[in-house]
């Protein structure tokens, strides 16, 4: 049987899109997902939610954990082409951070269009606000700081690998519970 996704399509994907722009323009700041849409496993509801929003037909999506269900329904309420291979997605649902590709893997745009790169999308354990690591870059004032659980080790060093290629990268949504927070490529995690 197929899940439902928002009770109300355009009203709800509005609602958080809203909320996403802000995650862009406030990084490394988590904001609360309004409208959280039934997900087949293995996504969370906050991931179904981003993609619900984000993706349609114009879009590619890569799945970490590709399963039958959660295939099935994200080409049925979106109408986006899922792909096979992670540097062929607009969107990629990263589902178990530990066992994900490298960064590298990914669309990184090109010099004549940057922004055909891909956005992942990370459910992760949880993040703390306050401690961790310190953000800086547009839309932060001064610095920011946050702890983001469930993110392998390598995942910083591949991140701070890419800085050098700006414009070109990519850009990130990590989802727990019902908050999303977002790293453009923009902001630069900073060694204190």
């Amino acid at each position: 049987m197929m899940l439902a996704a928002f009770d109300h399509p355009v009203f709800d994907s509005q609602r958080n899109f809203r909320e996403l722009l802000q995650a862009m323009a406030r990084p490394a700041m988590p904001r609360t997902l309004p409208v959280l849409p039934p997900a087949p496993a293995p996504a969370t509801p906050a991931a179904m939610a981003v993609l619900l929003t984000l993706c349609d037909t114009s879009t590619t999506v890569w799945l970490q954990q590709p399963h039958d269900a959660l295939a099935q329904h994200l080409r049925f309420h979106t109408g986006a082409r899922l792909v096979q291979e992670p540097a062929e997605a607009d969107f990629a649902l990263i589902s178990d951070p530990q066992t994900m590709p490298p960064l590298t893997a990914f669309a990184l745009g090109d010099s004549r269009y940057p922004d055909r790169s891909a956005s992942l999308v990370l459910q992760v354990e949880g993040f703390h606000p306050g401690t961790g690591y310190r953000f800086a870059g547009p839309g932060i004032r001064d610095t920011e700081r946050v702890r983001i659980d469930g993110l392998p080790e390598r995942f910083w060093t591949e991140r701070a690998a890419l800085a050098p290629r700006f414009p070109l990268g990519i850009d990130l949504y990590f989802v727990a519970a019902q908050n999303v927070l977002a790293l453009p490529r923009t902001t630069r995690k900073l060694e204190d």
